[in-house]
């Protein structure tokens, strides 16, 4: 009858000697000790600087995404808000406090105020276009007329734009100027007689 030898169990020092770190980088036959014993403290320090640092860049990549996510969580419902926003401000416009609706007047005034310190409070600022050059970037523009002024000066601003730390919520619909045309009329020349 045969027996087979009996082995020993491994110390649980050999078998986790780098916890596999070693194998990471080389896919040789060699064990685990033998390759784990044959480096180098110089060889060590640098496995475990460079795993600090990856460790360091993961957790700062992760601190950014996350503020990141912060800012931009309000995004959609003041998108949603926006509209009502500007609908506020054309029935301020065109209110005629001669009516004798002054309380009524100055209640909307107030919802309108709120909802602007709502924005104010997210980091919303509404774009200044009128007089300024034109940016796609910024701005949309819907006609472009011939004027007086430099050619892409914004002369009138349909939409109001908004930036959301300083990244565009919505773009200003604006009229902008055109090249101006001149146009000269061919006089006729006087006839002989």
């Amino acid at each position: 009858m045969k027996t087979e030898p009996k082995t020993e169990p491994k110390n649980e020092d050999e078998q986790t000697c780098c916890g596999g770190s070693c194998h990471d980088k080389d896919k040789s036959a060699e064990p685990c000790e033998q390759k784990c014993a044959s480096l180098t403290v110089e060889e060590l320090t640098d496995l475990l600087k460079r795993t600090q640092a990856n460790f360091d860049n993961y957790r700062k990549q992760m601190q950014a995404y996350n503020e990141e996510a912060k800012k931009m969580a309000s995004r959609d419902i003041i998108i949603q808000l926006l509209p009502i926003i500007d609908n506020f401000g054309l029935a301020l416009k065109n209110v005629n406090p001669d009516q004798g609706n002054k309380d009524f007047i100055h209640g909307m005034e107030l919802i309108h105020t709120q909802l602007m310190k709502v924005l104010e409070e997210n980091n919303v600022v509404q774009m200044e276009t009128t007089g300024k050059k034109f940016d796609p970037y910024y701005h949309e523009a819907l006609m472009k007329v011939s004027a007086d002024k430099e050619q892409n000066t914004i002369m009138e601003e349909f939409q109001k734009g908004y930036l959301m730390h300083g990244k565009v919520l919505r773009h200003a619909k604006v009229k902008v100027s055109a090249e101006k045309i001149n146009v000269q009329k061919n006089k006729p020349q006087d006839m002989e007689e």
